[in-house]
């Protein structure tokens, strides 16, 4: 009996230590490209991974895009070039515990900071004024940013011209975090999960949220997943999870942000979304005065800027064209 223990002992810790020291996939040359095409932000002692395309030095106008949990800002890339059309000056970044920014481990992952280092971002690149576009948990940063303009608390001098969300749980009511979430949020049970995260369990999770038909392929989702491993990233996923906390926290602040808005808002929403679900519309209609949204065919789902990037071009264009009007 004492041998099978010993047995089943030595067994569980050379598992668990196969998912601790399995290094991450090799990112693919696209996503080395995008890498080298980054430069860094000095937040405090932290390094902000940010890229700067300016386009067109004729044209003041700048987008700052803010992207989603797990994720960075490659998941952008399907709409830079487009977006480089319509601006003169494309901002990408990857916050604090994301892609290959610094991930500090013992940090608490706040969505008012993060609000902070994309302020600051903004004024170490010389920015006066800026549209947002976001998505998922850069929804939220961006609600921050949001609520601080509309009363005017301190935005680093920045103007803000417009905001344009993606899919993103803005409204924590109706806001349905998939398994893993849940899981990454239970005190130290989120801490074991984090570290033995490997790839087929980031697979599994994260193509759920995906339309059916417009799911990332083997490469792409390999090198989502190395860039959250990038610096053992995976560990502070359970710190960055606190974000569903946070919203419902803060939900009187951040949804009246929305509701008060000074600048103009516009949604893009993807239907086909557990996180998300489709009685996301009709919320959001009722919650908003007078709502701009524009909810993408049935298929499409969570990260509808990678699931359908010319619809959602389109739709943001269309909004930025008519507030020039």
């Amino acid at each position: 009996m004492e041998y099978a223990k010993l047995m089943f002992a030595a067994t569980l810790v050379g598992v668990v230590a196969v998912f601790l020291y399995y290094p991450p996939p090799e990112p693919s040359e696209r996503l080395k490209k995008w890498a080298r095409l980054g430069k860094f932000y000095m937040y405090k002692d932290f390094r902000i991974f940010y890229i700067d395309f300016e386009a067109d030095p004729t044209d003041d106008s700048t987008v700052i895009c803010f992207h989603g949990f797990p994720t960075f800002s490659y998941d952008w890339t399907k709409i830079v070039d487009r977006l480089r059309e319509k601006f003169g000056r494309v901002i990408l970044f990857d916050f604090l515990g994301y892609g290959f920014s610094d991930k500090p481990k013992s940090h608490d992952y706040l969505i008012m900071e993060q609000a902070d280092i994309a302020l600051g971002l903004l004024k170490f690149l010389r920015v006066n004024e800026v549209h947002i576009l976001s998505h998922d948990y850069g929804d939220t940063v961006a609600q921050e940013v949001l609520a601080r303009y509309n009363n005017g608390e301190d935005t680093q001098g920045i103007k803000l011209k417009s905001l344009c969300m993606l899919n993103g749980g803005i409204f924590p009511e109706i806001y349905y975090p998939r398994p893993v979430q849940k899981l990454l949020a239970v005190p130290y049970v989120g801490e074991i999960l984090s570290r033995l995260s490997f790839y087929q369990i980031f697979k599994r999770g994260f193509i759920d949220v995906f339309g059916p038909s417009t799911k990332p392929t083997e490469e792409e989702l390999q090198d989502f997943y190395a860039a959250m491993r990038y610096q053992d990233g995976n560990i502070v996923n359970s710190k960055l999870i606190d974000y569903i906390t946070q919203r419902a926290k803060h939900k009187d602040r951040w949804v009246s942000a929305i509701q008060k808005a000074i600048v103009p808002v516009h949604m893009i929403y993807g239907p086909s979304d557990p996180v998300n679900p489709p009685q996301f519309i009709a919320h959001y209609k009722n919650t908003v005065p007078n709502p701009s949204i524009k909810v993408l065919d049935e298929a499409i789902g969570h990260y509808p800027q990678w699931e359908a990037p010319n619809e959602v071009m389109n739709s943001y264009a269309e909004f930025i064209d008519r507030l020039k009007k």
